[in-house]
């Protein structure tokens, strides 16, 4: 990476001297990006994990660039209450929101997503305090599609109505996109019309949207989990094998199930929470949650579970859960039906679509 390094720096300003226009970090970043790619890359492939390496591409619909913490500042003006970030070559940038963190500025990533520009702002901050969960519950995660999220004690999250009616339009807006004048194969010698460039914006932000709010939904329901619970056991699912289903690829394609594990990892140090990682092959659906016994012939549109060894019959998704948390491995206090109500409350102050399955509601 150095000597790529050295060898672009003694042509830029003969070859690309618009590179000098700019900051430094503009052409100096991107070669430990490629540096951190191919790490990366190979580390995966020593682990005999399938990969293919993508190259970035300047019509990739994110891009951004890097600035180091001694040429980018937080300023503010006088009278008003907003924070502004200075930058190399340009006028002080008001921004959206205020920094919540107090500290020096490590360095910030500038990201134009969809015609929309995004600083991701690093700070170096000292002396965090770790806020302890006051109780000792644990807590089993079954994810699925009909119900994203199902709890073992019965309370169950959904996204919000809102990501349907989007999916709806982005259909409507797809098939008025293909109608537009575009070529429709590689040797096509039409070229992209106006029109069909609006309705292109018009259907990115459509999908923007709908990753922000699903994205929003997602950190609400992590935080709430990991400030409530002092254990959380979840499963870990293979998706590039389910993706064959072709019953499931579709609702699969939108639901993301690794990035809400994500951002529980993310908030377990702040609140001092265990994350268990259950066993990819333990079969928890199958399993009755009372006496153990399997149901091999269980299918996937069973959503009751009956048991056929000591009669149990339970919500098919409510039954996994209750096994997941069987495998946190310690004692913990039971979950009462004032901490279920409270669970409820707090889910819905945080706008979080959630009912109680065996209540339907």
């Amino acid at each position: 990476m150095y000597d790529l390094k050295k060898e672009f720096n003694s042509i830029k300003k003969e070859k690309y001297p618009f590179v000098c226009e700019v900051s430094k970090y503009a052409s100096q970043e991107p070669f430990m990006d490629f540096k951190d790619t191919l790490t990366k890359f190979y580390e995966r492939i020593r682990n005999k994990e399938h990969v293919k390496l993508r190259y970035k591409s300047k019509k990739d619909v994110e891009q951004s660039f890097y600035i180091g913490g001694d040429q980018v500042k937080k300023v503010n003006k006088e009278g008003i209450d907003k924070d502004y970030l200075k930058m190399p070559k340009m006028m002080p940038i008001k921004l959206s929101e205020k920094l919540r963190f107090k500290g020096h500025i490590v360095g910030c990533r500038i990201i134009k997503k969809f015609n929309k520009y995004y600083a991701a702002i690093s700070v170096d901050v000292q002396n965090i305090e770790k806020k302890d969960t006051k109780t000792n519950k644990a807590i089993g995660i079954d994810l699925g599609i009909k119900n994203h999220i199902t709890l073992s004690n019965g309370l169950v999250f959904n996204y919000p109505s809102s990501v349907d009616k989007i999916k709806k339009r982005i259909k409507i807006v797809q098939k008025q996109l293909s109608r537009k004048v575009h070529p429709r194969t590689k040797d096509d010698p039409k070229i992209f019309s106006n029109n069909y460039l609006k309705m292109k914006k018009k259907l990115d932000k459509l999908y923007d949207k709908m990753r922000n709010i699903m994205i929003d939904y997602e950190r609400k329901v992590s935080n709430l989990l990991t400030k409530t619970f002092s254990s959380i056991c979840i499963e870990n699912l293979n998706i590039q094998s389910m993706k064959k289903n072709h019953n499931i690829a579709k609702q699969l394609q939108t639901i993301s199930f690794y990035r809400l594990r994500k951002f529980v990892e993310n908030k377990m140090d702040e609140y001092n929470t265990e994350l268990v990682i259950n066993n990819r092959y333990f079969p928890s659906s199958k399993t009755c949650s009372r006496c153990g016994n399997i149901c091999i012939d269980l299918k996937l549109s069973n959503r009751v579970y009956r048991c056929k060894n000591c009669g149990l019959i339970i919500n098919r998704d409510v039954n996994a859960a209750i096994n997941l948390v069987k495998n946190v491995g310690r004692v913990t206090s039971e979950f009462t039906p004032l901490d279920l109500k409270t669970l409820i409350n707090d889910a819905k102050l945080s706008k979080i679509n959630v009912f109680n399955i065996e209540e339907g509601k």
